[in-house]
């Protein structure tokens, strides 16, 4: 709860050009820490998701590599950020195309299909008899490239990605078809955004919410979907950016992909961190 709603609220001011960089160590630390905990809580009361395990991987503590790979990728939107808008816009095509979830397009779609993993029946979900069904939660399929939905009302600032995205895709069809394809060696987005939405049933199906409570599945499945508001914006805006080549665009997309870089890198940290323990709540 508490790492969407932080998503959710820094979102916000990002995407609707009311902060700049100068809030990045800030938020950027608000949304990994948050993360962390989340799924440090999630493995210590649920256990691994069994799927997580059955892709080899192990429950130990994050290695060294993994740190200094998110560390790097940080860095790398920080630099662009202090060289302006034109660097921005220069990173968000290789960008768009990062996976798994470090780039903005896959880490939105791969959430959101995870929700409708939760959520729903066979064919598209995998939801345990004992949780009560929520269909509709989150309505995302691997074939409506960038359409998402939600049981959720929709905050001011996505209404107006949206409405700029479709805007940038009326007017410019050309451009919206070569930001799609990329350069020569570059993924198709609407293959990244297939792979992204199916493989949340790879990782958080077989069995992954068999052990949970009814309350804390409503409770996660409502948080983790407001996260992904922010996450929506943030892709909406980087395409806007290189659609239209738009640098204040370029640099809202870059920034916020920064700050949400932390959902899910230390999302999986926090899952393997067997020697980690959660904080303690005091009296102010």
């Amino acid at each position: 709860a508490f790492n969407g709603w932080i998503g959710d609220r820094l979102a916000g001011p990002i995407m609707q050009g009311e902060v700049g960089p100068e809030v990045l160590r800030q938020h950027a630390w608000a949304v990994y820490a948050s993360g962390y905990w989340a799924t440090l809580e999630l493995r210590t009361n649920w256990g691994m998701p069994p799927a997580l395990q059955r892709l080899g991987i192990g429950v130990t503590p994050p290695r060294a590599e993994m740190l200094q790979g998110f560390a790097d990728r940080l860095d790398q939107r920080r630099r662009a950020l202090a060289d302006g808008g034109d660097h921005c816009l220069h990173i968000l095509p290789s960008l768009l195309r990062e996976q798994p979830n470090s780039g903005p397009l896959h880490d939105m779609a791969y959430n959101a299909g995870v929700q409708v993993v939760k959520t729903e029946d066979p064919p598209l979900g995998q939801r345990p008899a004992h949780l009560s069904p929520k269909p509709g939660a989150v309505r995302i399929n691997p074939r409506d490239f960038m359409r998402v939905d939600y049981d959720l009302p929709t905050p001011p600032y996505l209404r107006q990605w949206r409405s700029a995205f479709e805007a940038a895709v009326r007017t410019r069809p050309e451009a919206y078809e070569k930001a799609l394809v990329g350069e020569a060696g570059q993924k198709d987005l609407r293959e990244i955004w297939r792979h992204a939405v199916d493989f949340g049933n790879t990782t958080w199906g077989g069995g992954a919410t068999d052990k949970w409570t009814q309350a804390y599945y409503d409770e996660t499945v409502r948080w983790s979907s407001t996260l992904n508001l922010g996450l929506e914006a943030v892709a909406l805006a980087a395409l806007v950016a290189v659609i239209n080549q738009d640098e204040a665009a370029a640099k809202r997309a870059v920034l916020g992909n920064a700050i949400f870089l932390g959902a899910s890198s230390a999302a999986l940290m926090g899952l393997l961190d067997v020697k980690a323990t959660l904080p303690t709540l005091v009296k102010a």
